[in-house]
């Protein structure tokens, strides 16, 4: 059973949004997401679009459309490298269209992070651990 569970390589979570093409904008304007789809592709509304950054979209989100009285926003954190969450951070800051939830700091459990909030109200936690190093350093 070890083998079995050590060959999980990644996790997507899945948000609800108001309206999937005011989501793909956003992720993609905003907080320079590439978006790897909007389905089905040939409707006035998607339903479902997908959105990541990272190496082989290792942080990636999924968004569904949700009725707007079924809609709960939801949380994720993302993991940086060492040198790359501040350079994000100012990138985004520079932007001046994003909510900051948390300022950037670092925290007494050991990460240094930011959350913001997008346009339906989930929040994106950046952090990057303060020992030990952080994949994607190089």
């Amino acid at each position: 059973m070890g083998e079995i569970v050590r060959s999980a390589w990644k996790i997507i979570p899945q948000f609800s949004s108001r309206s999937i093409e005011a989501t793909a904008k956003f992720y993609a304007d905003e907080l320079s997401f590439i978006v790897g789809g909007l389905y089905p592709e040939d409707a006035a509304e998607p339903t479902f679009c997908s959105v990541f950054i990272g190496k082989k979209a290792e942080a990636n989100i999924y968004f569904h459309k949700c009725p707007p009285d079924d809609f709960r926003p939801s949380k994720a954190m993302i993991a940086m490298g060492t040198k790359q969450l501040d350079e994000y951070h100012d990138h985004l800051r520079a932007r001046g269209a994003i909510e900051f939830v948390h300022p950037i700091k670092d925290e007494v459990w050991g990460y240094r992070q930011f959350t913001v909030k997008d346009n339906d109200g989930n929040e994106l936690t950046f952090f990057k651990f303060l020992e030990g190093g952080n994949p994607g350093d190089e």
